[in-house]
């Protein structure tokens, strides 16, 4: 048996995902309480940064000799800009001076360096998904539950937001352009095909959209991204050539529905993938509830993950016992596929995903 990778993409299934404070902290809500994305449920304190000044790099004097110059001691507040150290009279003003980066509190002094304490902050964990509480962690957090459309992404940056969902493309392939983004899109969660130009990026930031979702993007634009006032997140991959079918069907049909994206990627330990989220009402439907990881089997609906055929999907229809020789002339274990365009392919088991 082989268990590859899975995606989930679904219009209609039973979620629940964990909000948690990275330290111990206050539940603000109750078991069974009903609560929107933008809802605090709960709050910690962070405990500030440490920052380290030199007073004899700042002051360009010896390092046995800077002490004599330091104004403040240990345990005394100090506000950003604060003089710290200084060569000449009126506190530094005629003269050389150090100065406090932040505002906080003088932990220690150490020969030259000064270590200051910045001021605890306070985190409030939101809800981030429309739905009902259905797990209480006393001071770590909780669980909401809701029932609807699922799609998880192949990689994203910029980390969470929440805005109704507004399609820019009437196709899946349809490249995002920069005229398409406009006043319209102010506070929406934008969709395109294919990200290919910077502009777009910089229409989309004035355009003040609180997310952007591609099915393929141009790697060339990567370094623009840790920039953006908004994450994106990329469905298929880098190089992709527009979302996949079911991806735009599922988006498409959400049109007008508030959507909360989470673009954030771990690949290491604590593995974490892009989603997003669009709550619905159940209906009259009966919601699938999430499984657990499942072996690959004939008929089940996977995506390509390695050119040539990358981000296209299809159904397995065969699954050789065998190792056969693919296009790169390797032998390696492969499913019989066949693609939605109607052409039937091997693709060896490591380059597929399955999507449920």
């Amino acid at each position: 048996m082989y268990y590859p990778m899975e995606s989930r993409i679904t219009a209609l299934t039973a979620i629940r995902r964990e909000r948690l404070l990275p330290v111990p902290g206050q539940v603000l809500v109750d078991l069974g309480e009903m609560v929107g994305s933008a809802d605090v449920v709960a709050r910690c304190q962070l405990a500030g940064e440490v920052r380290v000044v030199d007073v004899s790099r700042s002051l360009g004097v010896p390092r046995d000799r800077a002490a004599r110059y330091i104004r403040r001691a240990a345990g005394e507040g100090v506000h950003a800009n604060d003089v710290l150290a200084a060569r000449g009279g009126l506190f530094g003003r005629l003269g050389k001076s150090c100065r406090s980066p932040v505002d906080g509190l003088i932990s220690e002094i150490r020969g030259s360096l000064i270590l200051i304490e910045s001021a605890p902050t306070t985190l409030e964990l939101r809800a981030h998904l429309k739905g009902q509480i259905s797990n209480v962690m006393p001071n770590r957090g909780v669980v909401v539950s809701a029932v609807g459309a699922v799609i998880q992404g192949f990689w994203g940056s910029g980390g969470e937001a929440e805005g109704v969902l507004k399609m820019l493309v009437d196709s899946p392939q349809k490249s995002l352009r920069a005229q398409s983004v406009d006043v319209s899109c102010h506070g929406t969660v934008v969709v395109g095909g294919h990200l290919l130009e910077g502009q777009v990026l910089e229409q989309a930031a004035e355009a003040r959209v609180r997310g952007m979702i591609v099915g393929g993007m141009n790697a060339d634009l990567y370094p623009l991204l840790k920039s953006l006032p908004f994450p994106v997140l990329v469905t298929e991959g880098f190089g992709a050539p527009g979302l996949s079918k079911q991806v735009f069907s599922v988006l498409q049909s959400n049109a007008g529905r508030e959507a909360m994206m989470s673009a954030d990627t771990e690949t290491r330990w604590g593995a974490k993938r892009p989603e997003v989220l669009i709550p619905l009402r159940a209906d009259e439907e009966t919601p699938r509830e999430e499984t657990g990881i499942q072996p690959l089997k004939v008929g089940d609906q996977v995506r390509a993950l390695r050119a040539p055929h990358l981000g296209e999907m299809g159904t397995v229809a065969d699954l050789p016992a065998m190792p056969r020789s693919v296009e790169s002339g390797v032998r390696s274990a492969v499913a019989v596929v066949d693609l939605e365009r109607g052409e039937q392919v091997l693709i060896p088991l490591a380059n597929l995903e399955m999507i449920h």
